[in-house]
Order: structure tokens, then sequence, then C-alpha cells
């Protein structure tokens, strides 16, 4: 039975609490560093002020833009990695390695395409090299990016500019699942891509959980999706030489993936 004392009266409205304003301000980035991970190549572009808003292709082997998806690595006896090289000339010394020598040389190729096929790729998830033995899938990334990343800082722009400078970006795949999503942004950590830092250096034993790697400045990282960033170019292209359509659709055919982008511009989808 309700109580008789009870007010009739409309419940009085809460006083509206106003919202602070964000802290985070978008701004135009003048220094972009963007790495595009693909099933059978690898590729850098980046832009610093000195190129004059320019966007500039990494030469990765002699005046090659894109390489193979290769990696071909030396462990020393204390279990340091070195990594021989990547892409086409990583190929090249595989194939001549002998037998014996393979014994402190891990070699790998296309290992993104387990990124979409394990439905269950976490951290601990393993790949396995052409040189024998097995390893951790998300420090074989590391590795790469960690190279590519000194191919760029060091070798292309003599050190003038620290990783920490950069706004980096990696491609991935539109039907890529949270996971393996994820699994990237762990590996760039893990290489040391927004930090001033030498990044993973060795192997974690299989059968060791594999550690979760430091967060270093999460805004200095974003993962774009490879049919969008086709989309946008060519809008920007069409947009250069001609007038830009109002429908346009762009098929990504890779080497693992094909992405289909359509674009309306009348109704801006």
């Amino acid at each position: 039975m309700m109580a008789s004392n009870v007010s009739k009266e409309p419940l009085s409205r809460a006083e509206r609490v106003e919202k602070e304003p964000s802290s985070v301000v978008h701004q135009r980035s003048n220094y972009i560093a963007a790495i595009d991970f693909g099933t059978s190549s690898l590729s850098v572009a980046y832009t610093t002020p000195m190129d004059g808003g320019e966007t500039r292709i990494l030469q990765l082997f002699k005046t090659y833009e894109r390489v193979p998806n290769a990696i071909l690595l030396r462990i020393t006896d204390d279990g340091e990695c070195a990594v021989e090289d990547i892409g086409l000339e990583a190929q090249i010394q595989y194939s001549k390695l002998k037998v014996q020598s393979r014994m402190n040389q891990v070699y790998f190729e296309r290992i993104k395409n387990i990124l979409y096929r394990d439905k269950h790729v976490d951290r601990n998830t393993q790949v396995p090299s052409f040189t024998g033995g097995s390893y951790y899938l998300i420090e074989v990334i590391a590795f790469i990016i960690k190279h590519l990343k000194e191919k760029l800082l060091d070798d292309q722009l003599r050190g003038q500019y620290k990783a920490t400078v950069f706004d980096w970006v990696i491609t991935v795949p539109a039907i890529w699942k949270a996971r393996a999503k994820r699994m990237m942004r762990e590996a760039a950590y893990m290489a040391g891509l927004t930090s001033d830092g030498p990044g993973i250096t060795k192997f974690t034993p299989v059968g060791t959980q594999v550690p979760r790697p430091e967060e270093v400045n999460p805004d200095k990282l974003s993962l774009a999706l490879e049919p969008e960033v086709a989309a946008i170019y060519a809008q920007y292209y069409s947009s250069v030489v001609g007038p830009p359509p109002q429908r346009y659709m762009v098929v990504d055919i890779g080497g693992g993936t094909v992405d289909i982008t359509v674009h309306d511009n009348s109704s801006g989808q």
C-alpha cells in the first residue's frame, strides 16, 4: 500500500551538467610515416616539412619501393637477434644458406595471412620458420616493423629525426577482426615504433608467455583500413587531374585479400 505522504508532484529534473571541453586538439601533422604491411610485400612512405608536403616512398632495395614480405634474422649465442635483411635480399640470402649455416638463422615469408586465417589469434600464436622451429608471430611482425623503422630513420633520414617526431600509420585489411588489429598495434609497440627506445631485441622462448608491450605514445600510432586509404587517394588524384567523379569504386586486389570500397560524393558516403 502506498504511503499517504508521498508527493504527487512530478519529479524534479536533475540539473544539467555541462560537459567539459575535450583537451584533444586534432591538428595536421607535418611528420608522417606510413607502413604498408601487405601479405606479399612491404613498403614505407613518409613526409616531413623538408619535403614541402610531398609524400616520398622509401627505396627498400636498390631502386625497389616495394619488396616481398620476407625477413631473415641471425640469432647469436646469447639469444640476441639481428635482422640480416628483408624483402628480395632476404630471399636471396636464404636461398644461398647452407644447411649447417641455418642453425643460427631464422627465415619467414608471408606471415600476415595467419592474422586472418586464425580466428583465435593472440599474443601467443606461433608461426614456423623456413629454417626450422617455431616463434611467436607477434614478435616476428615486430622485428619486421622495427627494421622498416630503422631503414627510414637511420638509412634514409640519416638520424635527423627521432621516431617520436612522426605520427605512424600502419595499413590493415578491412576484413580483419579486432583481435588481429589489436595484435598489429601491440607488435608496433613491441618494435618501439612510437618510442625512441631500441625495441625488440630477442625472441621469447616458445612455451614462455609473451610479455605485453608498454603502449608508449598511443596517440602517435594509427591503423588505417587499406580500401579506405586507396579510396581517399583515388579521390584526391582524380581531383588533381580532372573533375572529381560523383560515384566511384576502388577495388584493392592484394596478395591475400580483396577489398572493395564504393564512394558516393553526392551523399557523402
